[in-house]
């Protein structure tokens, strides 16, 4: 069997103290800086080296996100804090952004790298691609099954590691730039909004009606819980068993760690899995949006959101039978215990919940310290509610402090075991050796000699009840072999200096688990100057206009796009791209089948009876899976589509290293990033000046919970690309959803990105190829804005600037956004 790990969150030290005493094997934790979860309390420099000496001296692994995509501008200050945490020898580093790791495993090439969820990893492609450039563990994408990730693993041997419990992402993470274009807070640089915590309006935008006469929380998520399947997932070969919560309290931690340490142990042991309701309890009272085993095992897609509620549920207590307003009493019958100081939160039909603390509680009119499961209660606590409402029990204040116990006030729950020898001879010194089972050894000598007793002997008793006193230490002595003289005698004072001066020697050589050489300022400064101007100039014919390329996913709009004369299409849909060669090779333009964000192993069949049947230019590659495909079967030129994440010099070069033609640049830079881009390689660079972009790629489809759904979703009774319903938010914008060719919702932005009369203020920055996107235009609409582009390109030659696009197409008269090119993101 595999190594197991039970991977917690450490959003602050106290959460860290609270994972390691309650049976984490290793934790993951962030910096101030560069880290997926900038709003957690997070770490500065020298906390994450008390935090590594710490674990370390436990038996616990130390993991630090920076899991964020890089500017340019952030890349030196980077690979800076990355040389601090491998002197302070953190255990590995987890990464989102490409040029970051082949940054890292060039400088550092002997630190652990782990691949995040960030990086979409969901096929054996992505992942073999991966290994093959030196990744040590790949962490899967959430939407994944059980069955997936075996294969994945039998299929490529890589270390894997799998969400089990905590908060889940609607969409595939890494793919998500709904924050970012809302209100410039990104998910790829660890400064979610969170929007799909929000209510919407779903409607038809074909009719304008809702399904709904209330707003719901349709990308709302439920929290996931796998406590009764890790058994399965043992099985199926993940190694680290992760579970979310750097925003989490301590306590929830606690008993989170201390319950999966739980189900992990009874597995390995007995083969059998962990079923206790008690624990099911106490897991849902600390925190849920209700449980789901989510796609894992294959979980209803209904049942895996929660529509009617964003935040904490905690355990259902009852419904109220009555509400005395003068002494702001309600009566229920109590579906769990209560006590006071318990939080509850009061929901009715037609309003928000109302929360706050248990002030009293009477049975019988009479004031008691506790209410138990079925009694029939009064809880005095503040506000207006009426008969029907439900009630919900959102805190145990005695469980809180309970699992307090657990971490708090430096105790020491997880202990180390210990072996030992000592050697007492008269006229020697006493010699002491301690040593554990990772090989480290401290050896102490006494001071002074052993004498020969006049009166009293030390024991053999004696030695082993003053050695093994260790007390709140991080260790317990399991044995102990002594060689004494008879007769010998020393104070037990010896004894007690001799135990301690050995344990300080022991912790110490364990705060160091790598043994590495530290890299010093000077050599590493020279080092990473190379890297950063390792980028040579290239002799490039470039030609004398820039390009157009037009991404489309159906005949009728490639067949309004050829209209106009441009040079390249990306075409998605299989089921007619025979079809959409033959008409781009009757006007000798290139079409490149475009690949989908997501293409899930059994997917990529398809793809492989193209190979055989048609000839294409090329591939616009959604996911890092089929530049690996492409390589061993398609060998075509291939394009990274914007899912890939372009964001600073050193991601272009490394996709250069890797094989590919060309690049799309991330939609979140913004021009004065863009002019600071190296761009002078071989690569093509392309830029997004029109579209509604795609803000998720989700599995989940909103019109389950709306019985809109036939639950066929490769084979969905709705067109193909064609963007028939929508959310609206509290300020009516509205978000288009379609489905695509495999059947994945896609979620697109409420306004198309608009920069087609903004072009002159590209000039000066080395890009070969400007993109329109077209999505739920009308044939109409594309052919004039195709025009419009390639007026616009002419006007950037000659200097003529357009005028603004609200005066030349209808398509914008619901308004545009210039996206990130002038506001960046945060």
């Amino acid at each position: 069997m595999q190594q197991i790990e039970l991977l917690a969150p450490a959003g602050s030290f106290e959460a860290l103290k609270a994972a390691v005493q309650n049976g984490a094997d290793a934790v993951y934790l962030g910096g101030v800086n560069f880290g997926a979860r900038a709003y957690a309390s997070n770490f500065d420099k020298e906390i994450i080296k008390e935090a590594i000496e710490y674990s370390h001296v436990r038996g616990v692994k130390v993991y630090v996100t920076i899991n964020t995509l890089m500017k340019d501008t952030e890349i030196e200050d980077l690979m800076k804090y990355v040389k601090y945490l491998y002197n302070i020898d953190v255990d590995a580093v987890i990464v989102q952004d490409i040029g970051v790791f082949g940054l890292i495993k060039k400088l550092f090439p002997h630190l652990e790298i782990h691949g995040s969820t960030q990086m979409t990893l969901h096929n054996k492609y992505g992942v073999k691609l991966l290994k093959s450039i030196g990744l040590d563990r790949a962490v899967l994408a959430r939407e994944l099954t059980v069955e997936e990730i075996k294969n994945i693993y039998n299929e490529t041997g890589m270390e894997l590691e799998v969400f089990v419990h905590g908060a889940l992402c609607v969409s595939y993470s890494g793919q998500c730039l709904m924050s970012s274009f809302i209100g410039g807070r990104s998910g790829n640089r660890g400064r979610c909004a969170q929007p799909c915590r929000r209510k919407y309006d779903l409607f038809n935008l074909n009719s304008g009606k809702s399904f709904k006469s209330d707003k719901a929380f349709h990308l709302s998520m439920r929290d996931l819980n796998t406590l009764e399947e890790i058994g399965k997932l043992i099985d199926a070969g993940v190694t680290s068993f992760k579970i979310e919560g750097r925003m989490k309290k301590p306590q929830y931690v606690a008993s989170i760690v201390k319950n999966y340490r739980k189900a992990i142990d009874t597995y390995i042991n007995s083969s059998k899995a962990l079923q206790d309701k008690s624990i099911e309890e106490e897991m849902e009272q600390m925190f849920n949006r209700k449980f789901t085993k989510g796609y894992l095992f294959n979980t209803p897609k209904v049942e895996v959101v929660n529509i009617e509620k964003a935040n904490n549920r905690g355990l259902y207590l009852g419904e109220v039978e009555s509400f005395n307003k003068r002494e702001k009493r309600l009566k229920l019958k109590l579906n769990v215990d209560i006590e006071p100081g318990d939080g509850i939160e009061v929901v009715s039909n037609s309003s928000e919940g109302i929360g706050g603390n248990i002030r009293n509680v009477y049975i019988n009119n009479k004031l008691v310290k506790k209410a138990s499961k079925g009694e029939i209660a009064e809880i005095e606590i503040r506000g207006t509610f009426s008969k029907g409402d439900k009630v919900y029990k959102t805190l145990n204040t005695t469980l809180m402090d309970e699992l307090e116990t657990t971490y708090a006030h430096n105790k020491e729950y997880k202990k180390i075991s210990l072996y030992g020898e000592i050697k007492i001879e008269i006229g020697e010194t006493v010699k002491l050796h301690l040593w554990d089972n990772e090989g480290n050894i401290s050896y102490v000598e006494s001071d002074n000699i052993v004498e020969k007793a006049i009166n009293v002997a030390i024991t053999k008793d004696k030695i082993l009840n003053q050695l093994s006193k260790l007390g709140n230490t991080p260790f317990k002595l399991d044995s102990l072999n002594i060689n004494i003289e008879d007769n010998s005698a020393i104070p037990v004072s010896l004894l007690n200096k001799l135990r301690r001066d050995a344990i300080d020697s022991l912790e110490n050589k364990r705060k160091i688990t790598h043994n590495r050489d530290n890299i010093n300022d000077v050599d590493f400064s020279r080092k990473l100057k190379e890297e950063l101007l390792m980028y040579p100039s290239y002799d490039k014919e470039r030609n004398s206009k820039i390009k157009i390329s037009v991404k489309v996913d159906t005949i009728d709009k490639l067949k309004s796009a050829l209209r106009c004369k441009v040079d390249r299409i990306y075409y998605s849909d299989i089921n007619t791209f025979k079809e959409a060669i033959s008409l781009c090779n009757i006007q000798d333009i290139e079409i490149y089948l475009r690949t989908p964000f997501i293409l899930r192993d059994k997917e990529y069949k398809k793809l492989k009876d193209l190979n055989s049947k048609l000839k294409f230019n090329g591939i616009l590659a959604g996911d890092l899976g089929v530049v690996k495909f492409n390589a061993e079967k398609f060998k075509l030129p291939i394009i990274a589509e914007s899912s890939l994440n372009v964001m600073n010099s050193y991601t272009i070069d490394y996709f250069e290293k890797l094989g590919l033609s060309g690049v799309t640049l991330s939609p979140e830079l913004d021009i004065k990033s863009i002019q600071k881009l190296n761009l002078d390689n071989t690569l093509e660079k392309e830029v997004i000046i029109y579209g509604k972009i795609a803000v998720m790629t989700t599995e989940y489809c909103p019109l389950v919970n709306e019985k809109q759904c036939d639950h066929k979703c490769e084979e969905c009774r709705y067109p193909k690309y064609n963007y028939n319903f929508g959310l609206k938010d509290v300020k009516n914008v509205v978000f288009p959803i379609g489905k695509d060719y495999w059947g994945r919702s896609i979620i697109l932005n409420s306004k198309p990105l608009y920069m087609i009369d903004r072009l002159h203020d590209l000039k000066g920055i080395n890009v070969d190829w400007l993109r329109l996107e077209f999505t739920d235009e009308t044939n109409e609409e594309i052919e004039e804005i195709t025009k419009l582009a390639i007026k616009s390109i002419d006007n950037f030659y000659t200097g003529e600037k357009c005028k603004q696009g609200k005066d030349y197409s209808k398509r914008l008269k619901d308004g545009f956004t210039r996206g990130h090119y002038y506001r960046g993101v945060e």
